[in-house]
């Protein structure tokens, strides 16, 4: 007989009927979580036409309302790979898109509406980014029944953006100042650094505490080692803006290249997280 999936437990049947079934009937899981493939096919055999067996998956049908409404840390896992997955695609349409773009306006004058629309691109992409990698740290928190993991990711997003204001409003005099760089002693731009310095560091304590906590719940150190490392390439960035001024060209580089490096770090953590350790 064959019949749809409804939920980790429940199949409807063609002739009309639901069975119940129990997840080790299904022959060919082959570790895939059940909450995902709600609506997928299946073949299976009743024996009292309540319950199904021998149950096989004939045609997967993973879609986006399963990935986003489960809460088991395969789902999260899945949820947060897209997300970094369009984090890096966004970073690479800076590059490739807007790079093209601004050649582009070189021959001929494409206007201002094609720009609205590449920018108006750009914003959903890291919108939807942001809410996959959201709910896959609340879908982390449930499985988890952590009561911090998703309460310090939102005061990371308030404590984040607060110190990114502040920040904005400092780099204005700075950048000001910097105007006339060989007229500014190392010592003040080295302050400028300290505080910008300051400021990142203070936005980076809930960071720090969730990828803590996410290193203790998979069993990996990776999320702390893509924190430590994003970290540093955030303080290269900032040191651009007083101490190395000079070589601006060639120190956002090099933060750029260790940015991706805690990138493939974090998505090498999340591909690796497929269960909860014990406490």
């Amino acid at each position: 007989m064959q019949g749809k999936i409804l939920s980790t437990q429940l199949i409807s049947g063609d002739d009309g009927k639901r069975y119940e079934y129990d997840k080790n009937d299904v022959i060919n899981l082959d570790g895939k979580d059940l909450a995902l493939l709600t609506g997928s096919q299946v073949e299976f055999v009743s024996f009292d036409k309540r319950v199904a067996k021998s149950i096989y998956i004939i045609a997967e049908n993973l879609n986006v309302s399963s990935i986003l409404s489960a809460d088991s840390i395969s789902s999260a896992r899945t949820k947060a790979l897209w997300g970094l997955g369009l984090l890096f695609f966004i970073s690479l349409f800076d590059i490739l898109i807007l790079g093209t773009t601004l050649i582009v306006e070189q021959i001929i004058d494409i206007g201002h509406f094609f720009n609205f629309i590449i920018l108006y691109i750009w914003l959903i992409i890291a919108i939807v980014s942001f809410v996959l990698y959201s709910i896959a740290i609340y879908s982390v928190s449930e499985a988890a029944a952590s009561k911090s993991l998703f309460k310090n990711y939102i005061k990371a997003i308030i404590t984040i953006f607060l110190c990114g204001l502040c920040g904005f409003v400092l780099l204005i005099p700075t950048i000001m100042l910097l105007a006339n760089i060989e007229y500014v002693d190392i010592f003040s731009r080295v302050m400028v650094v300290l505080l910008l310095a300051m400021i990142a560091l203070i936005a980076a304590i809930y960071p720090y505490k969730i990828h803590a906590e996410l290193a203790r719940l998979s069993g990996s150190s990776l999320f702390l080692w893509a924190f430590w490392i994003f970290v540093v390439s955030v303080l290269l960035y900032l040191s651009v803006f007083g101490i190395f001024v000079e070589f601006a060209e060639i120190i956002t580089s090099l933060a750029s290249a260790v940015s991706i490096i805690a990138w493939v770090l974090l998505f090498v953590a999340w591909w690796r997280f497929k269960k909860l350790e014990k406490r």
